[in-house]
């Protein structure tokens, strides 16, 4: 890694999580800084199991591989008074940390009492349900309530609902790369991500059980690691697969490529990945009108929202959709992508910002 060059920097950024997916989307925004024309002011702050281009000034701020607490925490925490050192002496003006993590709070509340103007983005405003939600309430209770001067969201309705609004900005969830760049039809229903019992799976296998009840030829595969409530009433169905591990990145195309639907019958969400990997992937959706999710569909030009629980509305979808309609709302989704979700309107979203924000 190149040495500290001893000048003025403005802006630092921070990625401390080792998540492959919000490692590409960090890389994204590094992406931006270089479009901007900002690298020679910048600082990398970046787990050590991120490799990023050995031209832009990076450190390994954190060692851990899990965002609260694990045995290498402590590291973090005397590894923190060498960056502090390093952006005081650099005279940061800005840092971005751009993902949630309890290694950002070591840096960001002396550098707050420095006067460092402190930008997190927050990717749940409203955690999921899940055996991380009392961290990530408490994190962003600290964050947004006592360290932050701005904040970025991925959903404008979680937004409307926070008490401190003049602080957040609104710059929707981004950066995944074009997959499948034709329309397509497929030959299946896919549920996919990491089985947690928000996303679902319950209403899932209702609407799975009301098909077979109609006898409709529809067929369902389900992909992803974690545990599966109900797993043997899944696996009794013959028009159902199930994929139940980590998924490597070959097969994500493959199941994608087959898919004519990506379902997301979730109970509780402010946005979600699986929407745009599934747009990355020319792949329409099926989402219920929980959360934010409706923000990320065009309905009935890039996929269906239907109401929360609402499966005779999904039936009817299936039963009355035909491959010419499928491949007509598969390319709106690859339309929609390109313009708004893709790599490349995210580095220039972020490029405008970092720009703005250092010529203040």
């Amino acid at each position: 890694m190149k040495q500290f060059r001893n000048h003025k920097i403005k802006l630092a950024m921070v990625c401390n999580s080792s998540n492959p997916d919000l490692v590409e989307y960090f890389k994204c925004k590094i992406k931006a800084i270089e479009r901007a024309g900002i690298s020679g002011q910048t600082i990398v702050l970046i787990n050590r199991f991120i490799k990023t281009d050995d031209s832009l000034r990076c450190y390994i701020s954190s060692y851990t591989n899990k965002a609260f607490l694990d045995k290498f925490t402590i590291i973090d925490f005397f590894v923190s008074f060498y960056i502090f050192a390093v952006l005081l002496r650099s005279h940061v003006k800005i840092i971005h940390f751009t993902t949630a993590h309890i290694s950002n709070l070591f840096l960001a509340v002396p550098l707050k009492c420095f006067g460092t103007e402190l930008i997190f983005t927050i990717h749940d405003l409203e955690p999921h349900p899940d055996s991380k939600s009392f961290f990530i309430r408490i994190y962003n209770y600290v964050v947004i309530n006592l360290l932050a001067d701005r904040i970025i969201s991925f959903s404008r309705g979680a937004i409307t609902k926070q008490k401190h609004k003049d602080i957040f900005m609104y710059v929707p969830l981004c950066g995944f790369e074009v997959k499948i760049n034709k329309p397509k039809s497929g030959k299946y229903v896919l549920f996919f991500g990491r089985m947690e019992k928000y996303k679902g799976l319950n209403h899932l296998l209702c609407l799975i059980e009301e098909i077979v009840r109609l006898r409709l030829d529809m067929n369902f595969v389900i992909a992803g690691k974690g545990n599966i409530d109900n797993i043997e009433r899944f696996r009794k169905h013959t028009n159902v697969r199930i994929i139940n591990r980590f998924v490597k990145d070959d097969e994500v195309f493959d199941l994608f490529a087959g898919a004519s639907f990506t379902i997301l019958p979730y109970d509780s969400a402010t946005q979600s990945g699986v929407i745009l990997l599934s747009y990355a992937h020319a792949t329409p959706v099926i989402v219920y009108n929980i959360g934010c999710l409706n923000e990320y569909v065009v309905n009935g030009k890039t996929g269906y929202i239907v109401g929360y629980k609402d499966n005779n509305a999904i039936v009817d979808i299936l039963k009355t959709t035909n491959e010419d309609k499928i491949r007509e709302l598969s390319a709106g989704a690859i339309q929609l992508f390109q313009d708004r979700y893709s790599t490349a309107p995210c580095e220039r979203y972020y490029a405008e910002m970092y720009k703005k924000l250092i010529l203040q």
